[in-house]
């Protein structure tokens, strides 16, 4: 169980003061993941039974702090059908957790395993719809001056970051890693260099063609079940 208090968050200052407190229960259902970015749960709401994602991420350091307060502005900057829900905000000791919808068949990673069982028919069916979605959401996100990749933190698109709900629409995550674009050329070091563009892994600059270049990646992978370096 975890009682939360919940704090309102302010883009610009972070966490300030409200005029009220309020106490929900939480129940930690399973533990989904870890990474260097922090730890992922599966969650229920105990007075509505909703189930939700909650990413637990610990800082020490201002600069960890930076890092968590920039993907939740991004998640606020980028709430749309194409992309994970940012449900709420709130602090325990030195974690910060964020509340997000729960995308309940996992993501595209396990997906891709399972779509491999079916005719190569019902295999394009998928390709088609995930392909169409994974490009109107970089659409949407590349329209808010957004490549979903950063200088801070270690990931890119891959289908290990983008899940898929109970309908089977999909939605883009983990934007920890996403930056915005300026006329400065940026530099980046982060990413798994398999899913990523040249210009990406040779430190270069990056821009919207980088992450599309990614998506043609993961659509190999939906057709395939594998890398296409692994052909």
């Amino acid at each position: 169980m975890l009682v939360i208090v919940f704090q309102r968050w302010e883009k610009s200052q972070g966490f300030v003061p409200t005029n009220y407190i309020r106490k929900i229960t939480v129940h930690v259902i399973k533990k989904l993941g870890s990474g260097s970015q922090g730890r992922v749960y599966h969650v229920m709401l105990n007075s509505t039974e909703e189930e939700f994602a909650m990413k637990k991420e610990e800082y020490f350091s201002d600069e960890d702090k930076e890092n968590v307060n920039r993907e939740i502005e991004q998640m606020m900057k980028l709430e749309s059908r194409f992309t994970v829900r940012l449900i709420h905000v709130f602090q325990e000791h030195q974690d910060m957790c964020l509340i997000m919808e729960f995308c309940s068949q996992g993501d595209l990673r396990k997906f891709i395993l399972e779509l491999q069982k079916k005719s190569l028919k019902e295999r394009m069916m998928h390709f088609w719809a995930i392909l169409s979605q994974m490009i109107r959401a970089l659409d949407f996100i590349h329209s808010q001056g957004v490549v979903h990749r950063s200088i801070f933190n270690i990931s890119d698109i891959k289908p290990e970051n983008i899940f898929v709900m109970e309908d089977g629409s999909v939605r883009l995550g983990d934007f920890g890693l996403a930056k915005e674009i300026s006329s400065q050329d940026y530099a980046t070091m982060a990413g798994t260099k398999v899913q990523m563009a040249a210009e990406v892994w040779l430190s270069k600059k990056t821009d919207y063609a980088s992450d599309i270049f990614s998506v043609g990646i993961v659509a190999a992978e939906l057709v395939t079940g594998k890398h296409p370096y692994e052909q």
